[in-house]
């Protein structure tokens, strides 16, 4: 009812200004609307004759709604203004947009800039592959004229490293993601992206109000009870039993702290890791068609794609709920009377193995460089002694891996909850055959169904075969087919070497169509390339 009719200004192919127009309606009858009704009802507080204030009426006149009521209001407005882009697209003639240069950067669809930067990466790999091709037939081994086969084995291999946090964000600015590398961040991203950041700023109102409003409730606790008379017996245990209010205040804004900062790292990384999973796919080091079994769990079950903007979502609340709960916890323990003692005894236990644990480091250094070298005993008698001492001592100090691993374990797990794009527990985790983590397969599947029409070579070739449906026999005729395969055969030879076969049988006869001297090498040939290079 709400979404549905607003996602359908949100279409490239849209030519109809009135499919555009009954969007931008809606959309402003929602918010509007919405927005106004809270005004009026907000104005005529207290609706109650004798003046008095309902729970409702003092959530709505607080700040932190009045606060969430403008920015629902200013969200609508926004999304109105995109939609109106649409219109103008939808309205203006197309030559009088392509001349202007200010409505051609602002009407031109998001999604069509996307999918040309794509052809245009596709196109300038292509130019890259030929023009490696031409530099190895063409040009000399450091002055020696070798044939491209000798060139193409002694050729080091040149690689460049990309990926990672910082390289994906600024690639994705300059728009170089798509257009140079090809790689198509899929809209489904984009809406989780924006879900999440949208949960979190929620979640921060909610947990300022909630702190305020419980610190305001401790206090007025605590002075209603240092209102009880002194022969109470029960007074100071109260006292000390509920706490004062900057105590709550101090561990909602330090537990709040890590909780924001966990939920910014957790929507950095989604982008950078979903282009480092697409990477990893494109050059094998996770196995597709080598993996059959994994791989065909992949596909059939490609429908459960739909479960990743809600996963992200919850993923992400609760990453940010359980840090907050560790260590606004924890501080809440160090400041509570009645654990503070408790929790001293033990920080000072944990510093005292720390220490320990520390000391025997500084001398295992320091005596395994005086008595091991690798996997021998430079002095075995020493090296006996000196072991029995450190397995001793360990016996002693064995607690500090104990709660080490598990502060590890906890920590990780509490951030990775958060991530759905990558798997934190491995394949042979499991019970009986189950597997405790199913959450990751379903985005690597949206993965997969992306690239399997957003590849730029996949997406070049449907575009070849839509081309050849339409134009029929004018388009890719039987001898340029022959000519292009000679042709590649001529300046890729190295490519029959990958060709797959689909038994022993095929396998055997591809063998023998190859070109030898690349597919087939010999132990040392390497070596008597040079031996010949350097004859001549």
């Amino acid at each position: 009812i709400i979404i549905v009719p607003i996602s359908m200004a949100n279409d490239p192919y849209n030519q109809s200004w009135k499919r555009t127009i009954l969007p931008i309606l809606w959309l402003l009858f929602l918010t509007l609307f919405t927005f106004f009704s809270l005004f009026y009802y907000n104005a005529g507080i207290p609706h109650d004759p004798s003046g008095t204030l309902n729970q409702l009426e003092m959530l709505v006149q607080g700040f932190y709604f009045q606060l969430a009521l403008q920015v629902y209001l200013a969200y609508g407005l926004v999304l109105c203004a995109f939609m109106c882009i649409f219109l103008l697209q939808v309205c203006v003639p197309k030559d009088v947009i392509m001349r202007n240069g200010i409505l051609k950067a602002t009407t031109f669809h998001y999604s069509l800039r996307r999918a040309t930067d794509l052809k245009r990466s596709c196109t300038r790999k292509l130019n890259n592959l030929l023009s490696n091709a031409v530099d190895l037939h063409w040009k000399d081994w450091f002055g020696v004229k070798v044939t491209a086969a000798e060139r193409f084995v002694l050729e080091p291999k040149k690689t460049v490293r990309i990926g990672g946090l910082f390289w994906t964000w600024h690639n994705w600015w300059t728009r170089k993601l798509t257009n140079t590398y090809g790689i198509w961040l899929h809209s489904r991203l984009a809406i989780a992206q924006e879900c999440q950041v949208i949960a979190l700023l929620f979640g921060l109102v909610l947990l300022v109000w909630g702190g305020s409003t419980l610190a305001r409730d401790a206090d007025a606790k605590r002075e209603e009870l240092s209102l009880e008379p002194d022969t109470n017996p029960l007074k100071e245990d109260a006292l000390r039993f509920v706490p004062e209010g900057w105590v709550v205040k101090a561990s909602f804004a330090f537990g709040g702290v890590f909780a924001v900062g966990v939920g910014a790292i957790l929507i950095l990384v989604y982008v950078p890791s979903t282009v480092s999973t697409i990477l990893a796919l494109r050059s094998g080091k996770i196995a597709t068609f080598d993996d059959p079994k994994q791989f065909y769990s992949y596909r059939e079950e490609a429908d459960t794609v739909f479960y990743n903007v809600g996963n992200a979502i919850y993923a992400l609340l609760g990453s940010a709920g359980l840090f907050f709960l560790i260590f606004g916890g924890v501080l809440f323990l160090f400041l509570w009377p009645i654990s503070a003692s408790t929790m001293l005894l033990i920080l000072s236990w944990c510093l005292g193995l720390g220490i320990t644990i520390w000391i025997k480091y500084i001398l295992m250094l320091l005596t395994r460089k005086r008595y091991q070298q690798a996997f021998m005993r430079k002095q075995p008698r020493a090296a006996n002694y000196n072991a029995l001492a450190m397995e001793c001592w360990h016996l002693g100090v064995g607690g500090g891996t104990l709660l080490s691993r598990l502060g590890q374990f906890l920590f990780a797990a509490a951030f990775w909850i958060g991530r759905i794009d990558v798997p934190f527990l491995d394949e042979h985790v499991n019970l009986f055959g189950y597997s405790f983590d199913y959450v990751p397969i379903y985005y690597r599947r949206e993965i997969l169904v992306h690239e399997t029409h957003k590849h730029p070579f996949i997406n070049r070739l449907g575009g070849m075969f839509l081309m050849r449906i339409k134009h029929g026999s004018n388009f890719s005729s039987a001898a340029g087919s022959k000519w292009r395969l000679l042709f590649t055969f001529a300046l890729f030879p190295w490519l029959a070497k990958y060709r797959k076969s689909k038994d022993k049988k095929d396998g055997e006869e591809e063998k023998s169509m190859m070109l030898s001297s690349v597919s087939t090498p010999a132990e040392g040939r390497i070596q008597r390339l040079k031996n010949r290079i350097e004859a001549r």
